[in-house]
């Protein structure tokens, strides 16, 4: 019996006294490693303990730092579908550390909100099917456990591989783009999970980062100045949490989490306690879906100096200047009747992101929206998309077309203005519906429902009442029913030709104006 406490405790993720040197909690049985860059491998020991780890003929030494910190660097791997021991040994004296069935191929982080978080039981509707067929012994994935401050959560990460068992508690949104990745790439194929529901771009970055300008650091001052204001001290927010979680169990409800040092979406928390778990794990690139929180809170301008920053520092983080940051467009999403700009300001900042930051890539998910779900079940569309953009931009397949239309260039003909695109495909589509997604406007700038018409390949907008037009916008609404499509059914992104002040201009996260 003692001697199977031994064991379980050796293999469990804290690697207790037992073990001198422990890896990350990163680091588990069914680990994929990434192929073709030299793999980081850290972890901690005893201070001044000579580390050596030893992987695929390798054998890599170091010494711990003063406070108990090591890492090496595995030179480059070719892939490997066949499972070998990665191993970590310490003093003549330790038990080494082994872990399991260790793969070398592709991996990526995924990171975001609910829409990453959700799961693929979260759809059985849709994912059921494939829940059953999930029987792939080279696709893996590892979810970090949810952790909103420290000594909050001390669960365990664990690679699993994928089976109609494993998959079910795992992203959908993540799941669907490494299945696609599995099927084109015939490699093995990791994916690590990071993500919170309801939570900010702001919560996964770092102090250092928001710190670095005004511009962001504002976003810092106005959560300390609110948490001050509402409370005295720390003793005082966590009598207000208990207060509250016991009136919430009284009324059945779920308590309402006070903003403050334990709150899953105050600025950098969620960086320094979830995403530090995965830094610097060598990947492939990213993929990332978020935004709902920060078209909510009304800063949808200020995503465009928030998202290009946090992808600057996850790609310094991650030690790769050009990591591919690959993301999801808000898809739409009711009522119909909101005609506030927060979500379409939203939207246009990601298409900004594209469009500025090199080496990102943008998928639009206008005909994967639900009116009455802001958790829409076309997370397969998500997986699939976002590998078209992987496999396009990474994988070398430049033919593969991946984007839908994109806006190339407008003239103001009489009565009308024509729009030309690229990235048309096989052809522009132009699908017929009750309300129309074009918009125009003539010098007043006011916007009204307009005509759209497909001509020799080429959009044509036109309102009655409007002689003179001046600009269009498609799409320009929370909720509306996209029409412009590529033969191949990829849609465009909602776009305007105008450059009026956005609406969301000079506010950001946490605001208080």
């Amino acid at each position: 019996m003692r001697r199977l406490i031994t064991v379980f405790l050796v293999s469990c993720c804290a690697f207790t006294a037992f073990a001198v040197v422990k890896p990350a909690g990163i680091f588990t049985d069914y680990t994929v490693l990434q192929q073709g860059e030299p793999v980081r491998i850290w972890g901690t020991a005893a201070g001044g303990e000579k580390v050596t780890v030893l992987f695929a003929d390798q054998t890599e030494k170091t010494v711990a730092d003063a406070k108990g910190s090591w890492m090496v660097t595995l030179k480059k791997m070719p892939v490997c579908a066949e499972g070998r021991t990665l191993v970590f040994q310490g003093s003549e004296t330790a038990t080494p550390v082994e872990l399991k069935n260790v793969l070398v191929g592709e991996v990526w982080l995924a990171g975001g909100q609910s829409n990453m978080k959700s799961t693929m039981n979260s759809y059985k509707k849709t994912s059921q099917p494939d829940i059953d067929s999930a029987n792939d012994s080279l696709l893996r994935m590892i979810t970090i456990p949810r952790k909103d401050f420290e000594g909050a959560n001390d669960d365990c990460p664990q690679w699993k591989v994928s089976n109609p068992q494993t998959v079910g508690g795992f992203s959908a949104s993540a799941y669907y783009f490494a299945k696609n990745l599995r099927e084109t790439l015939k490699v093995p194929v990791g994916i690590v999970a990071c993500s919170v529901g309801g939570t900010p771009a702001e919560a996964w970055m770092s102090r250092k980062t928001l710190e670095s300008t005004p511009d962001l650091k504002r976003i810092l001052d106005a959560y300390e100045t609110g948490y001050r204001k509402n409370f005295e001290n720390e003793e005082a927010y966590l009598k207000k949490i208990e207060e509250e979680t016991k009136v919430a169990k009284q009324a059945g409800r779920r308590p309402v989490e006070p903003m403050g040092p334990r709150h899953c979406k105050r600025p950098c928390g969620l960086h320094e306690n979830m995403l530090t778990q995965t830094i610097p794990y060598t990947v492939r690139g990213v993929i990332w879906y978020q935004g709902e929180n920060n078209a909510n809170t009304q800063s949808g301008f200020h995503y465009r100096t928030v998202f290009s920053t946090l992808i600057k520092e996850w790609r310094e983080e991650f030690q790769n200047k050009n990591m591919p940051f690959l993301f999801v467009q808000l898809a739409t999403f009711g009522p119909a009747s909101d005609e506030t700009p927060y979500w379409p300001e939203l939207r246009d900042a990601q298409l900004w992101v594209e469009e500025n930051v090199k080496n990102t890539g943008m998928i639009v998910l206008t005909d994967g929206g639900e009116i009455d779900n802001i958790h829409p079940h076309s997370k397969d569309k998500v997986g699939c998309r976002l590998a078209l953009l992987a496999r396009n931009m990474v994988y070398g397949e430049k033919e593969l077309l991946c984007h839908g239309p994109r806006l190339q260039k407008t003239d103001r003909k009489k009565g009308a203005i024509e729009l030309s695109f690229k990235d048309t495909g096989s052809g522009l589509v132009l699908k017929s519906e009750a309300v129309s997604a074009f918009k125009i406007c003539g010098a007043d700038g006011k916007y009204v429902p307009a005509k759209a018409e497909l001509v020799d390949g080429k959009i044509i907008v036109s309102a009655d009442g409007v002689p003179e037009p001046q600009n269009v916008r498609y799409g320009w609404q929370r909720w509306f029913v996209p029409t412009l499509f590529n033969a191949e059914g990829l849609p465009a992104s909602p776009f305007r030709t105008d450059d009026f002040p956005p609406v969301t201009k000079g506010r950001y996260y946490l605001d208080r104006s």
